[in-house]
């Protein structure tokens, strides 16, 4: 007998969306929560970028992240062949790219599951720096997943480096690729919502996922 095949992550996903969007009631879904970091050198708009996706807001005033700022979002997904539902916590840390504080990251990393790496498209040694960052997080995660976002895809008449080449550098990584603007809001849903849609998959195809509310999850 052939093998049953595999679902892909698109498949596998009828929606995606805020629980207040969600037309039908998720009072007994189970809750799945997951620690996801964003990472990258300092101003590629780590805290915009997460800014828009949480609160829906842009402001160009760059803040200095000391350390790391914890924010969340909670989303609705369902399994189509089961109508199999549950809410997805995402967990955002946003870690400073300070090199100076390299030596607490670590720690901040721990128990994550997830990450976006963020890089500039007006500074190429953004994008030069994604695999060290890459490297750090999963020294202490594991091979979890991870997405390569490039910022400021509104400034592409600024840009220091090619499309082409943040996609060798994402296949490099094993990362899927968002060309995004904190400013625009282009892609930066897409590029959250793949990095979810990653980390639940495996949950929803679980017949145990309706127990994971119980353990926390």
């Amino acid at each position: 007998m052939a093998p049953e095949k595999e679902e892909s992550v698109e498949e596998f996903i009828d929606w995606f969306l805020t629980e207040e969007e969600a037309e039908a009631p998720l009072e007994r879904a189970p809750t799945v929560m997951k620690k996801i970091c964003m990472l990258g050198d300092p101003a590629v708009g780590k805290t915009s970028l997460v800014a828009r996706f949480v609160f829906s807001v842009f402001d160009d005033k760059y803040i200095e992240t000391i350390g790391a700022k914890v924010v969340k979002r909670t989303m609705a997904v369902e399994r189509v062949a089961t109508v199999q539902r549950c809410r997805l916590k995402l967990i955002i840390w946003d870690i400073a790219g300070q090199r100076t504080l390299d030596f607490i990251k670590p720690t901040y990393y721990r128990d994550a599951e997830g990450a976006l790496i963020v890089t500039d498209l007006t500074r190429r040694e953004t994008l030069s720096n994604a695999p060290r960052w890459c490297k750090s997080f999963r020294d202490v995660c594991g091979e979890v997943p991870v997405v390569l976002i490039v910022n400021k895809s509104d400034l592409r008449a600024h840009a220091q480096y090619t499309e082409s080449e943040a996609r060798a550098v994402a296949q490099e990584l094993g990362a899927r690729l968002f060309m995004s603007s904190a400013k625009s809001g282009e892609n930066v849903e897409s590029a959250f919502s793949s990095l979810g849609r990653e980390l639940v998959s495996g949950v929803l195809r679980s017949q145990r996922a309706p127990s994971l509310e119980k353990r926390g999850c």
